[in-house]
Formats: structure tokens, sequence, C-alpha cells
């Protein structure tokens, strides 16, 4: 053809493969994960201002909060390749798990005399999103090291 023979074929019928753009999905759900512990968590009484997911009262709201700043920082450091152990995937998808069962059982059980609001929903939204991101980076790591490149 026109780029000779040792050119490759254009059409490369291979699916792309989710890599660093998939770690930037997960990077930017912890953050809003993260943004969702500023908001109120509860309509009234404990976790009704701003920051309401660190609040005394609302025990699973603040490891739903602890969860979601661990996924940030790994998930940030495993960007920057500091981190290169499979383990640590595992850690990421794992706390990003624990970001939507946390903050499902705060709105389960809220504290005394309150009722959910805004705060741990996005933060359950956002938190599926770091776990389902971070399993598609997990396996294109495992893939990629299974081709050996």
């Amino acid at each position: 053809g026109v780029l000779g023979p040792d050119a490759g074929d254009p059409t490369d019928p291979s699916p792309p493969r989710p890599g660093r753009g998939v770690r930037l999905l997960a990077l930017a759900a912890f953050g809003v994960a993260v943004l969702a512990t500023a908001l109120p968590w509860s309509r009234f009484g404990p976790g009704s201002e701003a920051f309401g997911a660190w609040t005394r009262s609302g025990h699973w709201s603040l490891v739903a909060a602890f969860a979601a700043i661990g996924g940030l920082v790994i998930t940030a450091a495993r960007l920057r390749s500091r981190l290169r152990d499979s383990g640590w995937d595992v850690a990421i998808v794992g706390l990003g798990a624990l970001v939507v069962v946390a903050s499902l059982l705060s709105v389960l059980f809220p504290p005394a005399f309150s009722r959910p609001w805004l705060g741990p929903w996005f933060a359950v939204v956002a938190g599926a999103m770091a776990c389902g991101t971070s399993i598609l980076a997990a396996r294109s790591a495992r893939e990629t090291s299974a081709a050996g490149i």
C-alpha cells in the first residue's frame, strides 16, 4: 500500500483496553464521594449542616467518609504508578464497595430523630462508580500483564 509493506493494518479489530482513563474516572468518582461528605446527610438534627458525614452520631457516615478518602489517596498513588502490585486494585475496589455499603447503612440507620438527605445518596452513586471503574481498571491491568505488555 501507500504506507509500505511493514505498516500495520489501520483497522485494528481489537477493542481499546481501558487503562489510565478508567483510573482517572475512578479517581473522579472517589473525589465526588469525598465531596459528598461535605453535604448534609440528614434533613434535621445531627448531620444536617455542611460536612454532615462528619458528625459523631453518624457512625456509618464516618465509615463512608474515611473509605472515600482512602480510595481517593490510593487511586491517586496508583495513577502515579507508585503502587504497581495488583493487590492495590483489590483494595481500591473494596474501598469503593465500602463507600456504597456504609452510605446505604447510613440511610437505613440514620442518627436518632433524623431522616437521610442528599449526602448519602451522592456517596452511594459515586462509590458505585468508583467500584465499577476500579474493577475495569484492575481487569485491564491483569489482561495487560497476562499478554506480557
